[in-house]
């Protein structure tokens, strides 16, 4: 599980911004495309300060000494100069439309402390920005920005592809789709990196943070795993009333707390589908798709590695 330990904790950012799900419009319809590009430029910043931090505390001779070859850090600094490159486009689109422009946050990556974490990280962080443009995409009134949009889209799947299987030695994918993730649900995660941003930005799609939902790194396909989180912060009386949703590429997974006061939840196996980039989040309801509205704490991402050649997982892979 390898994404979990970047996600513990929620930043100053967070905890300040999340309120329950009840307190707030889940409604998207009033979102302008300025807003919804402002919140890609939010998640690009995000991106390029971690690669330019990142890049400059980890040489060559450090990548090298951590047993990788020289090539991938030079795609590294491909990957930098791509996600500048979406800034540099986003930018003259919102100066086109006569939009005010975000500005870049104070951010914390204070998680990548050797060549492997900032490895680690920024598998999370492509993996993420493609479920945040998988997401956002629906949300433009105007269709002729879906190209650009979808081109970005496609570059962060194929970083996320190539860290993932190159440099990691992983699963390249997690199945046939994309996990779409709604604004604020994005925001929740990018939420433990940001400390704080400019009051002067304009509004983003995104506008709340959820609470940060808790995971021990033992976490495991098939395993009672304690979650942590405030229940102060839900609109609801017991964990009787809470799920817990798992997103995945082969679809949604709802499991029930072990009781109405525990925090412990068996985690589905691998044969049930909880393989590859997962989404955790506690919902309100199993009867509706993972929204907004049903969405109570999380998302937290985790990824289970899984082997392609066993039978019972090419089950779930149908030729």
């Amino acid at each position: 599980m390898l994404f979990s330990a970047m996600f513990i904790s929620s930043s100053y950012y967070s905890s300040s911004s999340s309120s329950s799900s009840s307190s707030y419009s889940s409604d998207y319809s009033s979102i302008t495309d300025a807003e919804v590009l402002n919140y890609a430029l939010t998640l690009e910043h995000l991106e390029v300060a971690f690669y330019t931090q990142g890049l400059a505390n980890f040489s060559a001779d450090a990548f090298a000494a951590a047993g990788f070859a020289a090539a991938v850090r030079a795609n590294y600094d491909e990957i930098l100069s791509h996600e500048e490159t979406h800034i540099t486009l986003l930018q003259s689109v919102l100066e086109e439309m006569g939009a005010d422009i975000v500005q870049e946050c104070t951010y914390d990556f204070s998680g990548s402390v050797d060549v492997a974490s900032f490895i680690a990280m920024s598998a999370a962080f492509e993996t993420v920005g493609a479920s945040a443009y998988s997401g956002a995409s629906e949300l433009l009134s105007d269709r002729e920005l879906l190209p650009a949009a979808s081109s970005i889209l496609s570059t962060e799947a194929r970083q996320s592809t190539w860290i993932q299987s190159t440099v990691q030695h992983l699963n390249p994918w997690s199945g046939a789709f994309e996990v779409p993730l709604t604004p604020n649900q994005i925001f929740t995660i990018a939420s433990n990196f940001i400390v704080t941003c400019p009051s002067s930005n304009p509004p983003i799609a995104a506008t709340h943070a959820f609470p940060p939902i808790g995971i021990p790194t033992t976490a495991a396909p098939g395993a009672s795993v304690q979650l942590s989180f405030d229940l102060n912060e839900t609109s609801a009386s017991d964990l009787s009333e809470l799920f817990v949703a798992f997103l995945t590429s082969n679809g949604t997974i709802f499991e029930q707390f072990s009781s109405s006061d525990s925090y412990n939840v068996t985690f589905p196996t691998q044969e049930e589908g909880l393989l590859g980039t997962v989404f955790v989040l506690i919902v309100n309801s199993t009867t509706e798709a993972v929204t907004d509205a049903t969405t109570v704490a999380g998302p937290t991402p985790l990824m289970f590695p899984f082997n392609a050649t066993d039978p019972q997982i090419e089950a779930l892979f149908p030729n």
